[in-house]
């Protein structure tokens, strides 16, 4: 009776351990399928406006809205959409022949894939654990040039640089003078093709507003958050506990400065008055970036886009004229090129896309840019990125 009642609770304990763990293997495989198919997610995405969605539905909320923040009521970057979509109109042309299409371009005498650059943008392990590398391959893959934000990159630059494809190094003019002289020193030597300078980045005003939501989330719901926001090139753990690198006034005598320091060519981002592409013409600028810092500033400033044609006309060919701020897809490039950009920058879309796919979808952000603009291009009977210019915008004055 003993020995049958021992078979019993063992044969119960048996099944019952083989139900668990027959339901156990269901659930991980269910999720390993769930996680497999959210991994591949992105790839179902035909629109930046698609990669964004989905990188809001992916990212923890306080991440998210780093990238997404914008100053005061977003006026600003509303704006430079309003004026995309409703301002500029563009007038297709028929039967000519545009059996071959090539998004080549010339910057600063070098011959470039596309006009296409990936802006500098910050903390990129915010996105990916693969970071600045992640974000530097997809621009390899893609046949665009990255350009690295050397003070809040999250890799170091020496990893950086091991990925192939055309670089441009990116600068705060509030980093300390010693190392800003010795990194704009050495840009030539480590392959950099050009510098790209903030001019438009007088306050803390992003970090003030987003810092306090990272100190509670760090505490919280995102005990990794530390760790996805390191300082490596400034020697610094994390970015959460406020350092102060302000190196005193920042004026025109620092570009100045800093043409006397480099042979490359040196382009100054964030210019909107077409009296501050003077001075920067007048102080050695080689380049300048048409940009209101995606509405990150100041509220109600003026779009971007509105600007361009501006600044085109005051620098009239004695500098490169390049834009940021708002371009979500290939028509907005065409847009932009007609009123007189060499090239444009992309910013928080490539960010979206290293959340949602990693170096893959960093690829693909850019793909899908480029296949919109060759799309366009045809429509308005273009073959090259020379012949693109006012004419394909309907009644544009």
């Amino acid at each position: 009776m003993k020995n049958n009642q021992l078979y019993i609770l063992l044969f119960g304990t048996t099944l019952t351990a083989s139900i668990l763990f027959i339901l156990n293997s269901i659930r991980q495989k269910k999720k390993r399928k769930q996680d497999e198919e959210q991994k591949n997610e992105y790839l179902k995405c035909k629109s930046l406006n698609e990669f964004e969605e989905l990188a809001k539905k992916l990212m923890k909320s306080h991440r998210f809205y780093y990238y997404d923040y914008k100053a005061g009521e977003g006026h600003t970057y509303k704006a430079c959409r309003d004026y995309f979509d409703k301002k500029l109109r563009i007038l297709p042309r028929v039967l000519i022949d545009v059996n071959e299409i090539s998004l080549k371009t010339n910057i600063f005498g070098c011959l470039y894939e596309s006009p296409i650059i990936i802006a500098p943008t910050t903390f990129h392990c915010l996105a990916n654990i693969d970071g600045e590398i992640g974000t530097a391959r997809g621009a390899t893959e893609a046949q665009c040039i990255y350009t690295y934000n050397w003070m809040y990159s999250t890799k170091p630059e020496d990893e950086v640089l091991k990925t192939d494809g055309p670089k441009f190094l990116h600068i705060y003019l509030t980093t300390p003078k010693e190392i800003l002289e010795k990194i704009v020193q050495e840009a030539e030597i480590k392959g950099y093709r050009a510098i790209v300078i903030t001019c438009d980045h007088p306050t803390d005003r992003v970090r003030d507003n987003v810092l306090p939501l990272f100190e509670e989330a760090s505490k919280t719901i995102d005990k990794e958050l530390n760790q996805s926001m390191p300082m490596p090139n400034m020697n610094l753990p994390d970015i959460i506990v406020k350092q102060n690198l302000s190196t005193g006034s920042i004026t025109w005598a620092n570009i100045e400065w800093l043409r006397k320091l480099t042979k490359l060519p040196l382009i100054c981002k964030g210019i909107l008055s077409p009296i501050d592409a003077n001075l920067a013409i007048q102080h050695g600028a080689n380049g300048i970036i048409v940009s209101n810092h995606g509405g990150r500033q100041v509220d109600t400033a003026p779009p971007a886009i509105e600007c361009l044609e501006d600044i085109v006309n005051v620098v009239d060919g004695r500098v490169e004229v390049f834009i940021d701020t708002g371009i979500r897809s290939g028509t907005d490039i065409l847009k932009a090129l007609a009123l007189g950009a060499r090239a444009i920058l992309i910013g928080r879309p490539i960010l979206y896309g290293l959340a949602c796919g990693g170096h893959n979808g960093v690829k693909q952000v850019l793909d899908i840019l480029k296949r919109e603009l060759i799309y366009d291009m045809a429509c308005c009977g273009l073959s090259s990125i020379d012949e693109i210019n006012k004419n394909i915008l309907y009644k544009h004055s």
